[in-house]
């Protein structure tokens, strides 16, 4: 197993959102669960090069370099397990994607559902410079570099133009 830090950019990633922060007890035992995996996770009988980080205290991020080997449908499923395991054992939401996370005034993680949006705008909750997490991104490069970015300059910039 790899640290994020030790894969290439082109790394494939999923990232799981949780509902809420996890515990300091909850993120060390997601770290052991994720390592345990992560140490004989396969796809037809390759080891996968892969790692996992914990960030904000409420991402799990799992990257597979498939220039090594790819991860096998197979493969995705066994850490798609995992990480409802986890889902199931925290009482946490992990595959919710119609909540969007943002940095709030604060420098916390806070969400709003999809449908939310605008009305976070027009109550001036949300600005363009409001930081927000891209949870679609594909790539480790892609996270390193545009994982976290300006409302303005993500899917929500189309709400700032009706409040200009």
């Amino acid at each position: 197993m790899k640290s994020l830090n030790q894969l290439p950019d082109s790394s494939r990633i999923w990232i799981y959102q949780s509902n809420r922060a996890f515990t300091t007890e909850e993120q060390e035992n997601i770290s052991s669960l994720l390592t345990q995996f992560i140490s004989t996770w396969n796809a037809h009988g390759s080891d996968l090069d892969a790692g996992f980080s914990i960030e904000k205290g409420q991402f799990i991020i799992i990257s597979v370099d498939e220039k090594v080997h790819a991860a096998s449908g197979c493969s995705i499923d066994k850490s798609v397990g995992v990480i409802r395991s986890i889902e199931s054992s925290l009482n946490v939401s992990l595959f919710e994607r119609t909540t969007v996370a943002y940095l709030n005034t604060d420098e916390e993680v806070a969400t709003f559902k999809m449908n939310e949006a605008k009305g976070m705008v027009t109550d001036g909750l949300l600005t363009p410079s409001t930081f927000i997490f891209d949870n679609t991104i594909q790539t480790l490069g892609d996270f390193r570099s545009r994982w976290i970015v300006e409302a303005g300059n993500s899917w929500l910039k189309r709400y700032f133009k009706i409040t200009v």
